[in-house]
């Protein structure tokens, strides 16, 4: 905390100058000491505005000496200025006036007449009663610096009670900015979980959504299953299609027991029946929405004509029964060779006969008949068996979907 030091302001008429200055030597241990710091109106400097300098010290001052003598009642600067300043400023509190009587006037009613004055018992500077003047201003100094002091001390406690007044308040607002922290981190964190709330609410309508509408295609497509399946058995039909395939070649190829073109002819039909005759393969898309009609037909002629050796749903219920291990599958629909069955057999190696495992057929005959996309192909000689097995099984999905 800054030492405290006061202003003083000495207001005086000129005519007691010489007093005054006797006045401020006597004084000079306060300023040494750091109590006071005198102004008077001999230290304006040339250029300044008097006027504005007296008032600017005037209204600033801790302390206002009033020096009183006939010449500073009579002068009408020091009355209507100067002293009508110091008692507003005494009586608001915010400077400590002390009247000093330099010479023998009668200041009885004086506005500052109710004011405790200096030397004590408001005895003249200038009087018989002194022994000399230093004795007068030494009692005027001594009354000064118990003034001083008095109100250093007021200001010191001034001034810690503002200090910690600003220290609260600094704290305070420390507390309101981390209570503000704290709520923006609360807001923050109950807008992100309200965020993600309606995020999985909006995922799970969705879901929803698409669950119903994939229940209502299969309703579909089973109606439209059921319904053909109605017509087929009315009519005796067991070549229907939804895309106007001829099934007729691929029936007479699996009656025959020619099982290596019917595989062949099997590929045909289901690029007819998808629209990708030109394309020569099926990508994912087309599997996904093969007609069910479509392909309850191509299967049901070739569990009929193998007696159930051969077909889609009858790989399928393989590939279930082995926990869906595409290398158990493989095995067992001898799609593998060798003592250790390590190795995978082209599509030559194929064995075109009901001697062949159960669901070795249809393998769908071409090389590429299958593509998940323009990068991915199925059936390269089976030599990348993985993508092959995937695209059976993306059949079996549908023949799940399309309840054969």
């Amino acid at each position: 905390m800054p030492e405290v030091s006061l202003q003083l302001f000495f207001s005086y008429s000129h005519k007691d100058e010489a007093l005054r200055d006797e006045l401020a030597k006597h004084l000079t241990i306060l300023e040494w000491q750091g109590v006071i710091s005198s102004w008077h109106d001999r230290k304006i400097l040339p250029g300044e505005e008097w006027d504005y300098q007296i008032n600017d010290n005037l209204n600033t001052a801790d302390i206002i000496l009033l020096l009183i003598s006939s010449d500073f009642l009579f002068s009408k600067y020091c009355w209507d200025v100067e002293v009508k300043k110091a008692i507003e400023r005494h009586h608001a509190g915010e400077a400590c006036v002390i009247p000093v009587i330099l010479r023998s006037v009668d200041w009885s009613g004086a506005p500052f007449a109710k004011l405790q004055a200096l030397p004590k018992n408001a005895e003249p500077v200038v009087s018989r009663n002194w022994h000399n003047q230093d004795e007068a201003f030494t009692d005027v100094a001594k009354g000064i610096r118990a003034a001083a002091e008095k109100l250093k001390k007021e200001k010191e406690e001034q001034q810690k009670q503002e200090a910690e007044r600003l220290r609260l308040r600094e704290q305070e607002e420390e507390n309101r900015k981390l209570q503000q922290e704290q709520e923006r981190l609360r807001l923050q964190e109950q807008q992100e979980a309200d965020r993600l709330q309606r995020q999985e609410a909006e995922r799970l309508r969705r879901h929803q959504e698409q669950e119903e509408a994939d229940r209502l295609q299969r309703q579909r497509e089973q109606e439209k299953a059921d319904k053909l399946q109605l017509q087929q058995q009315s009519t005796g039909n067991d070549l229907l299609s939804e895309k106007g395939v001829d099934y007729t070649q691929l029936r007479d190829l699996l009656k025959a027991g020619n099982w290596e073109e019917a595989d062949r002819e099997t590929l045909v039909v289901i690029l007819k029946a998808t629209g990708k005759e030109q394309q020569g393969w099926l990508d994912v898309e087309s599997i996904n929405n093969f007609p069910c009609t479509d392909l309850r037909t191509i299967d049901q002629l070739w569990v009929k004509y193998s007696n159930g050796h051969f077909g889609f749903n009858v790989q399928k219920r393989i590939w279930e029964n082995v926990g869906k291990d595409y290398e158990k599958f493989s095995d067992l629909v001898g799609w593998r060779k060798g003592m250790f069955r390590l190795s995978w057999r082209s599509y030559s190696d194929l064995t075109f006969t009901k001697n062949s495992p159960q669901g070795h057929l249809p393998a769908l005959g071409r090389d590429d008949g299958i593509r998940q996309s323009d990068e991915i192909t199925w059936r390269r000689l089976l030599d990348d068996h993985r993508m092959f097995v995937r695209s059976k099984i993306m059949f079996f999905s549908r023949v799940e979907t399309c309840k054969l």
